[in-house]
């Protein structure tokens, strides 16, 4: 039985190529495009599914693109569930600048669903049995309810889920107040979620504190790029250091790092345990190319050292 479940509402077929240097009025010679599902549960469950972990991806899916999504799914043995719905699927684009090192991305919003769509995804989630846990990760589509986080926070909550968020704006804000079990925010994400700025570790640390009184949140995951991570819970707060990687792309890092937390998790591994890991995940899609996610020798290596290294400085 599936014990991890990823939920993709508005996926993105990334389309990934190089260029010299980018200058405006000009034809632009691009190296030959790769493209890669993405979106934020699937690219979970892809990355899941090379640390040996195989993850019912549920996502929306429509015209060529949706067709093209599905086959790159399937190329890479990805459990899909799909919600078939009426407009093509969104895409993104991402350029390399190789005379710098610059990498500029394009996202782009993605077509409105219609109503009902909603409806099917809250349906398949009410008809899960045997999963643990529930990886709810990606921005909504335009028009989308600002409610609909929330009454996926709700069936998770009745189907026994624990439910892992990474959204942000509005919509997270409002799950937030049916809870969840693990949010991976980023500095702005936190600020916005408590309507305050902080400008230094320790006021950090206390705009956690406020989320963790205000809303039903078991943990947090305070995302800080190269710097790290807090973990938050009611017992305390602790920071982990990153590995230290050469920069190459940060795309799909974060969703990396959220893979490798539920990976651990999943395998009863403690929270602690899951955020070093989570942080090797990240770093190790930091120093691959373009969108290519981490390759999973790459993960133990780096969690190796990053385990090594905080016994030492513990």
């Amino acid at each position: 039985m599936e014990k991890l479940i990823t939920l993709t509402v508005n996926p993105a077929l990334d389309v990934y190529t190089t260029v010299e240097k980018l200058e405006p009025e000009k034809k632009l010679r691009c190296t030959p495009s790769s493209k890669d599902a993405g979106g934020g549960g699937v690219n979970v469950s892809r990355v899941l599914k090379r640390l040996g972990h195989d993850a019912r991806t549920i996502y929306t899916r429509g015209g060529y693109t949706g067709e093209i999504f599905g086959e790159l799914l399937k190329k890479e043995n990805i459990s899909q569930d799909p919600v078939e719905v009426k407009n093509d699927l969104r895409q993104n684009f991402a350029v390399s600048e190789t005379s710098t090192g610059n990498i500029f991305r394009f996202g782009f919003p993605g077509a409105e669903l219609e109503e009902d769509a909603y409806n099917r995804i809250l349906q398949k989630l009410e008809n899960i049995e045997g999963a643990k846990f529930l990886v709810a990760s990606g921005s909504l589509p335009p028009g989308a309810p600002k409610n609909f986080y929330t009454r996926v926070a709700r069936v998770a909550k009745e189907q026994g889920l624990k439910l892992i968020m990474d959204t942000s704006g509005d919509a997270l804000c409002e799950a937030l107040k049916e809870g969840a079990f693990l949010i991976k925010p980023n500095s702005e994400e936190l600020q916005d979620i408590i309507g305050k700025k902080a400008s230094n570790n320790e006021e950090q640390k206390e705009l956690l504190r406020e989320v963790l009184e205000k809303f039903p949140v078991e943990a947090i995951v305070l995302s800080q790029g190269p710097d790290g991570a807090f973990l938050a819970t009611r017992k305390g707060i602790n920071h982990f250091p990153a590995p230290k990687v050469e920069f190459v792309s940060s795309i799909g890092a974060g969703d990396s790092m959220v893979a490798g937390i539920v990976s651990r998790l999943c395998k009863g591994k403690s929270l602690e345990d899951a955020v070093l890991y989570g942080l090797s995940c990240g770093s190790a899609t930091i120093k691959s190319p373009g969108t290519e996610l981490l390759k999973k020798e790459d993960v133990e290596e780096l969690y190796a050292k990053l385990v090594e290294r905080v016994k030492q400085e513990s």
